[in-house]
């Protein structure tokens, strides 16, 4: 089963605004930032989540930059992969059939969504190794608000593959949905409060400490 890695942290640049005269890059790598799409981003971003600025083309750029310069090639980033990772498994979340979102999550995923299959992003895929840094963002972004619910769903998976494997039947072939994940973690949390009274105590009496013959 898939696990949530500690995050690899994306260039600071991208949290820290300009300072100073402003800068007039706006290419990652040769790609020409537009303008107009980069207003269509900051605005994602602020629904998102974002509390910072809105991002200038010249992060992007340094960004970029930056992440070339470590790689030493065209392969994508490890903190770029690992976002993309995060990425999957949202798209997991929601084509779980079973498996229904918290309300309160529910509009966020679907604008990640979206965004990620979108016809035209901010940064084109075919961009060498920072073609993703877009999406990047965009789940670094989300990603505080989103981090509870696929924790459960992580959960969930499991839970329902146990329940599966004691019906002897495959992980698809039960029915098992939100409700029953949250029945199943009730038992399965009384189970181990029980697990750790027994271990702390004991069903016997307790020793004497000493005895004395008449």
């Amino acid at each position: 089963m898939y696990t949530i890695d500690p995050r690899l942290p994306l260039p600071q640049v991208l949290d820290q605004y300009p300072s100073g005269a402003p800068q007039r890059r706006n290419h990652v790598n040769d790609y020409l930032l537009v303008p107009r799409e980069m207003e269509h981003f900051n605005s994602l971003l602020a629904r998102l989540g974002r509390t910072q600025p809105p991002l200038q083309t010249d992060q992007l750029a340094t960004a970029a930059r930056n992440l070339n310069n470590a790689a030493g090639d065209e392969s994508a980033s490890p903190c770029i992969t690992q976002r993309m990772r995060h990425a999957h498994l949202l798209e997991q979340l929601l084509q779980e059939t079973d498996w229904e979102p918290a309300a309160e999550v529910s509009c966020e995923l679907h604008m990640v969504i979206a965004y990620l299959h979108a016809s035209h992003q901010l940064i084109p895929d075919t961009v060498p190794g920072v073609g993703q840094l877009d999406q990047a963002i965009v789940i670094d972004t989300v990603w505080p608000k989103l981090a509870g619910e696929v924790t459960n769903f992580l959960d969930y998976q499991r839970l329902r593959q146990q329940e599966a494997e004691r019906q002897g039947r495959g992980y698809h072939d039960i029915a098992f949905n939100r409700r029953s994940w949250l029945e199943l973690r009730e038992i399965e949390a009384r189970l181990h409060e029980h697990q750790r009274r027994v271990r702390e105590g004991s069903y016997a009496p307790a020793p004497l400490s000493y005895f004395r013959v008449h």
